[in-house]
């Protein structure tokens, strides 16, 4: 990057207006041609076949061979035995946050129980029988329009589609039962090596001065998803991508905050408090905010998509994943405390590479699907993560904190253990890999190290305020 800076430093005033000028002048001529393609395409009389569209239009840029399952006038567009797309012809209705999987009811359309990636077995498992089906071809003229020609006549002409939100409802991102229990056992070893930092002699401390540890607490677990709430209020994202936004919010914080904390000259007492509370009340808090924040949402909102929360089994998941690890590591830490002052410090390093490697096995199946779509929620995941730094900041400054505190509570409240988001989201009792849930706590648990190690070094630079 400082090599392309310093060469961009080094262009006279005349090179840099010529690339300027080229830059402009391709980005103009791309529009000026898919322009004329639209042009082009709207002179195609509907039933027109294939060699009619060559001619008026010209040779497209992609051809797929499809075959698409109409639910009504709505479709689901397969290819190589998966759902590569679903095209609704108007948008569906409100619909139920619960429902019971493979049964609709008059209300529901069928195709809203389908998902991108899905196989025809699932298909009919989920929404049963199409009305009918037919073989067909899309044709693509650039990558911003398509036909679709039924038994070789052009049957529909899509002008301008482009990636949205919308498409991440429908996509269900996979991962095997296999890969679900290696991604159990890592945060299970996570939160092994967090409880190992948990002394019991530490809880006498709080006790006696529990003021930080309400503050840290109440800036986590309170502020954060009710500003989280507000904050999808504002900019109505939909329903996948708010309840990734809201799950995240409602986790604990991340592994990775003690060591972001030490950088920025924080309290490191208590950030390690802060992480012991509230990784243990998470096993109470993570379910109760989510139902709380996310049944609120599912009351306001014109959901796409039935969800199917199972309250119990989300309890029930959080209890195995953090309740157990955190008691055999507390148990451990004081049955063997000298064994634990050895290993501790590299468990810690250790959990903080393999939470990252975890992140990437979870895309590694979907890298397509990822590049895809990063871009739809990169800037959500970061308005979201800067307005958690920012809760933990205004709230201890609030209250008047010390600096070494303030940093502290900043790093607690930015930093959230999306890998218990990622297991809950790909959990096939709760939401089966959901598109848009995914990507945001996927992105956020790369983000948030990103961003917190830039804080950490940034005040670490910084002189403490007296």
């Amino acid at each position: 990057m400082k090599q392309i800076l310093k060469s961009i430093r080094q262009l006279s005033a005349k090179q840099l207006i010529i690339c300027a000028a080229l830059a402009f002048f391709l980005i103009i001529g791309n529009n000026v041609e898919a322009q004329s393609v639209a042009n082009k395409l709207r002179t195609v009389p509907e039933g027109a076949d294939s060699t009619t569209l060559v001619n008026l239009v010209g040779n497209p840029t992609k051809k797929n061979n499809v075959i698409r399952w109409y639910y009504g006038k709505d479709e689901a567009v397969f290819m190589s035995g998966k759902i590569i797309d679903i095209r609704l012809h108007e948008r569906l209705h409100k619909v139920k946050l619960k429902k019971e999987k493979g049964k609709t009811d008059d209300t529901t359309n069928p195709i809203a129980y389908l998902r991108i990636g899905m196989t025809p077995e699932e298909a009919i498992e989920n929404a049963d029988e199409p009305d009918f089906r037919l073989e067909g071809e899309d044709w693509y003229f650039t990558k911003r329009h398509r036909v679709e020609l039924n038994q070789g006549k052009v049957d529909k002409i899509s002008f301008n589609i482009k990636a949205s939100l919308e498409t991440l409802d429908w996509i269900r991102l996979n991962f095997s039962s296999g890969s679900l229990l290696i991604m159990n056992i890592t945060i299970a070893f996570i939160m092994f090596g967090v409880a190992l930092g948990i002394k019991i002699s530490g809880f006498r401390e709080l006790i006696k001065n529990p003021k930080l540890v309400l503050i840290g607490w109440s800036s986590q677990f309170i502020l954060l998803p009710a500003l989280t709430f507000l904050l999808i209020l504002i900019i109505r994202p939909t329903p996948s991508v708010a309840m990734g936004m809201i799950l995240v919010a409602a986790c604990p914080g991340g592994n990775v905050s003690n060591f972001i904390s030490s950088l920025a000259k924080g309290n490191i007492a208590l950030s390690v408090s802060l992480t012991a509370i509230a990784t243990i009340m998470a096993v109470l808090m993570t379910p109760l905010n989510f139902f709380i924040w996310g049944t609120l949402y599912s009351k306001t909102s014109e959901l796409v998509i039935p969800f199917t929360i199972d309250h119990w089994e989300m309890l029930k998941t959080v209890f195995i994943l953090l309740g157990i690890p955190l008691f055999l590591g507390i148990w451990f830490s004081n049955k063997f405390p000298d064994l634990t002052k050895k290993i501790i410090k590299p468990i810690k390093w250790l959990s903080i590479l393999i939470f990252l490697g975890y992140i990437f096995a979870a895309l590694s199946a979907n890298l397509n699907f990822f590049f895809m779509y990063i871009h739809l929620i990169f800037l959500i995941v970061l308005v979201h993560n800067a307005l958690a730094f920012s809760t933990g900041y205004g709230f201890a400054s609030l209250l008047k904190l010390s600096d070494p505190n303030r940093r502290t509570i900043t790093v607690e409240t930015g930093i959230q253990n999306s890998g218990i988001a990622l297991v809950l989201i790909f959990n096939p009792h709760l939401f089966n890999g959901l598109g848009g849930m995914a990507f945001i706590a996927a992105w956020w648990g790369i983000w948030h190290i990103i961003a917190g190690m830039s804080l950490g070094f940034w005040w670490g630079r910084k002189p403490l305020r007296v």
